[in-house]
C-alpha cells in the first residue's frame, strides 16, 4: 500500500481543469501539520491558493523543469498551489528549517496522491512577486517553497539511472517524463 502510494507521488508538471477545492487543501495541510518539525517549533505557514486569476498569475513568476527547456503553458497549469512560508523568527536552523520543509512537502505530496491529484515542488519562483500577489507579510514570514497541484495529465516513469547521467527527458509527443533512479546497491555505501 505504502510502496504503491511512493511510486505514485511523482513531479507532475501538466494539470486538468479539474478543481483542487479548499477542502482537499486543508486535507493536505492536515498531512503536513502531522509530519515532524525540529524542535517541535512549527514554525512553517501555508498559503492556500486556488483562485483561477491567482493561479494564473502565480504561474508566470514560476519555472518548470529546470533541467530541459520545457514549461508547460498556462492551460496546462496547476489548479491550486501551497505556499510554505516559514516565520522569520524561529530558532531553527537553516539545515533544520529545510527538514520541516521537506517533511512538510513531501507529506502534502503524499496526501495529494492519495486524493487522487499530484503535484510538483517549485524552488524557482519569484518571491518577491508572489509574496506581493498573495498578500505574504514579508516582514514576518519568508516564503521558502511553492506547491503546484492540480489532477495531472502526464506520466511519469522511473528508469535505471547511472551516476554519470541522471538527468531527466521528456517526450513531448506523448507528455512523458522519465526520471532516472540509482539502483539500491549505488546507494548503499556499507552494511555494517
Amino acid at each position: 500500500m505504502l510502496d504503491d502510494l511512493l511510486l505514485k507521488t511523482r513531479s507532475y508538471r501538466t494539470f486538468d481543469s479539474t478543481e483542487v477545492s479548499f477542502t482537499v487543501l486543508q486535507k493536505l495541510i492536515e498531512a503536513a501539520r502531522l509530519g515532524g518539525s525540529g524542535k517541535n517549533s512549527q514554525t512553517l505557514r501555508y498559503t492556500l491558493i486556488n483562485s483561477e486569476s491567482l493561479c494564473h498569475k502565480i504561474f508566470s513568476h514560476t519555472a518548470w523543469a529546470g533541467s530541459i527547456p520545457w514549461s508547460p503553458t498556462l492551460e496546462e497549469g496547476p489548479r491550486a498551489y501551497i505556499l510554505i512560508s516559514s516565520l522569520k523568527e524561529t530558532s531553527l536552523s537553516s539545515i533544520n528549517l529545510g527538514i520541516d520543509i521537506g517533511i512538510a512537502s513531501q507529506n502534502i505530496l503524499l496526501k495529494s496522491t492519495e486524493l487522487g491529484f499530484g503535484g510538483c515542488l517549485i524552488g524557482s519562483f519569484n518571491k518577491l512577486e508572489i509574496s506581493r500577489i498573495v498578500d505574504l507579510d514579508t516582514e514576518v514570514y519568508s516564503p521558502n517553497l511553492l506547491v503546484a497541484l492540480g489532477k495531472p495529465t502526464d506520466t511519469v516513469v522511473l528508469t535505471e539511472g547511472k551516476e554519470s547521467n541522471l538527468k531527466y527527458h521528456r517526450d513531448l509527443s506523448s507528455n512523458t517524463h522519465y526520471v532516472p533512479k540509482l539502483s539500491i546497491d549505488t546507494l548503499i555505501l556499507k552494511k555494517l
